[in-house]
């Protein structure tokens, strides 16, 4: 489990792009957040609604590498 992670979000329902205080990171099967996720233009979204960007793909990668050191 990682604290506090702020990530490159994207929202699949509007296209935007976004960072964002996920909090705790949990890795398993699929990546969990400890806090609900907010889009500033479509308010609260599910996990399903959105999608790592590039650079938050890098950002959970390397956090993942750090929690296995």
């Amino acid at each position: 489990m990682i604290e506090l992670a702020i990530l490159s979000l994207k929202c699949i329902r509007c296209g935007k792009t976004f960072d964002f205080n996920v909090g705790k990171i949990t890795f398993g099967n699929k990546l969990s957040f400890e806090n609900e996720i907010f889009c500033q233009k479509c308010g609260l979204v599910e996990i399903e609604d959105l999608e790592l960007t590039e650079l938050g793909q890098t950002q959970v990668a390397e956090l993942f590498f750090e929690k296995t050191k």
